[in-house]
């Protein structure tokens, strides 16, 4: 299996690509995916984000088995990373004062979603080859499957429009800190299937149009131009359909 991945994202308005807090990363054979969306009220959340996706993806051994062992051992690698960033910051004779945060702001937090994509060899049924995604997530950044045979939506963390809340769980990037611990879910996938992976204001409104058996939530399983995503969130946005925040969507298809 070959995965074909597509990244869309875009600021909330009034804000600078360069300032979105959400990020992605996938691993160079397309196994492993993750995002993670930074908490703008926390410290470096774009920069808590990127490291959090990027030890995801790049590990030597199965980072959803490490994280179901410990989430709090997987983290502390990825903490002192953040650590040590924040000290370089700290140690500048040109930061700015904002940059040391403050008694509340002290720390970087952020939601996070990883899925991995395995092919088994299912020894019992005489080597007969299965494949098998993982997920884990903290928070609202959520997983979409549609079932083609049913057109069944499965959603994973979250499964209904009325879960979104205005704070949300995430991992953070201090241990003295507890974070959240992780959800995970499991199943099947064969050759033509699609998952998603979308940051809060796209998850909501993806579930929101689905409970409200509309049609344009499929929308978002077809692009494939960057172009096309930025008019159809603005849309959105424009008819008050979707909250005004960083946007993004991961689009993987299952190729032969």
């Amino acid at each position: 299996m070959s995965y074909e991945i597509r990244y869309f994202s875009l600021p909330k308005v009034g804000e600078l690509e360069q300032n979105i807090q959400d990020r992605f990363e996938n691993s160079p054979d397309g196994s492993l995916v993750a995002l993670a969306d930074g908490a703008s009220t926390s410290l470096y959340p774009q920069k808590w984000a990127e490291i959090l996706v990027k030890s995801f993806c790049h590990v030597a051994e199965n980072p959803i088995e490490s994280i179901r062992r410990s989430h709090e051992d997987w983290l502390q690698p990825s903490q002192e990373i953040w650590r040590q960033y924040y000290l370089t910051k700290l140690q500048s004779p040109n930061r700015k004062w904002w940059q040391g945060g403050s008694e509340i702001k002290n720390r970087g937090s952020a939601t996070f979603l990883g899925l991995q994509l395995q092919n088994l060899e299912l020894q019992n049924l005489e080597h007969y080859a299965k494949n098998q995604w993982q997920a884990v997530a903290v928070g609202d950044t959520c997983l979409f499957k549609l079932e083609q045979e049913t057109d069944n939506l499965l959603t994973f963390p979250l499964t209904a429009a009325r879960d979104f809340k205005g704070t949300t769980l995430c991992f953070e990037s201090l241990p003295e800190y507890t974070s959240f611990p992780p959800q995970f879910a499991a199943g099947w996938y064969e050759y033509g299937d699609i998952f998603l992976l979308a940051t809060d204001a796209l998850s909501q409104w993806l579930i929101s149009d689905y409970e409200a058996q509309g049609e344009d939530w499929k929308k978002a399983f077809q692009f494939h131009q960057q172009q096309d995503f930025y008019r159809f969130i603005n849309k959105l946005r424009q008819q008050k359909l979707i909250k005004n925040d960083d946007t993004t969507l991961v689009v993987i298809k299952v190729s032969s």
